[in-house]
């Protein structure tokens, strides 16, 4: 008698939830989610919601990082190209939820702008490059954008139909809905057209090309669509914040969310996201704690991470996790 879990069509093949071990984790998984907010505290909640916010930002630079092989070092900039185009639209009458597609549009087409240097650049140049991007962008946000610092959001802009969207479970399930769409796009992008040719303009973009893969265009794509998950992950946050501050969008910011995508696993577009994020997120406080007023540690021990993974492991604690899950799996059979 046959034993184990067995594909009988294609359809069943190619499912997003192909075992059901991952289809019963998935329905806890959102009952655990749509419960929280009556379950744990409201600061709780909240933070969570802060951190669904910066989860969408990583699942965008893993799209570009992780898939198409594009260094970016510019994706907190992009993330304010959205926080400020959705400020800009609240004042101007625009409900927030509308400003969001608005706010993503608009820092897909600058990071596409921005990218034009990738199609000629690799590597160390493309993140040198990235960075100039980084930094002109932070520039244009002191000079011009926000030269107060701050541009307000507008509270009225966060009602609907008379749920404020801006604190309590209003804030919690319309960041929970939009990040869960963009987690479930982003996991449909890798499996593809689009992201075996990115995968492709990854590994070899000469032999890709060979095999007639637009490099240029599948690297236009990558950013665009990387982008606009920054600018998505800026909308939220402009649902979060009360006003729309341009230190939230350094150069470190940036490094921190290529840290999570390394640490977590780079290709892995949404377990990978999540994990780095977690580890990142756990570590930078309980680094805060440990070394309070000294920044100094953080950033050695950040860079130390990410080292040691570029380094040790490639694949991130993604690849760490799967070979924890194959010895259980085998044990106490493990050849």
């Amino acid at each position: 008698m046959p034993a184990g879990v067995f594909k009988e069509t294609y359809l069943e093949l190619m499912g997003f939830l192909r075992y059901p071990i991952h289809r019963y984790s998935a329905l806890l998984a959102a009952a655990l989610l749509a419960a929280l907010p009556m379950l744990a505290d409201q600061f709780l909640v909240t933070k969570l919601a802060f951190y669904m916010v910066f989860l969408v930002a990583v699942i965008g630079l893993n799209i570009t990082v992780g898939l198409a092989g594009q260094i970016s070092l510019a994706h907190a900039a992009l993330m304010g190209a959205g926080a400020y185009m959705a400020a800009w639209l609240t004042l101007h009458g625009v409900n927030i939820l509308l400003a969001l597609p608005v706010a993503a549009l608009t820092a897909a087409a600058v990071g596409t702008l921005l990218s034009l240097p990738s199609f000629r650049l690799k590597g160390y140049y493309l993140a040198m490059a990235s960075i100039a991007a980084q930094e002109l962008l932070f520039y244009v946000y002191q000079r011009w954008v926000a030269p107060d610092q701050y541009m307000p959001v507008n509270p009225d802009a966060k009602m609907l139909l008379g749920l404020d969207l801006s604190r309590g479970p209003g804030l919690y399930y319309a960041t929970l809905l939009v990040t869960v769409l963009a987690a479930w796009t982003a996991a449909n992008i890798g499996r593809s057209g689009l992201g075996r040719a990115m995968k492709a303009v990854r590994d070899n973009d000469v032999s890709a090309e060979i095999v007639g893969i637009n490099v240029t265009r599948v690297k236009a794509l990558a950013f665009a669509v990387g982008s606009f998950y920054a600018g998505l992950a800026g909308g939220l946050l402009a649902l979060h914040l009360s006003a729309i501050d341009y230190d939230n969008f350094t150069l470190e910011q940036s490094i921190d969310f290529l840290a999570m995508v390394l640490v977590g696993g780079a290709g892995r577009v949404v377990w990978g996201s999540m994990l780095g994020l977690a580890a990142i997120m756990a570590g930078q406080s309980m680094l805060e704690m440990m070394f309070q007023g000294n920044p100094v540690y953080r950033y050695l021990l950040l860079g130390a991470a990410i080292a040691f993974f570029v380094v040790k492991e490639p694949e991130g604690l993604i690849a760490v996790l799967r070979r924890v899950k194959e010895y259980l799996r085998l044990w106490p059979f493990s050849y």
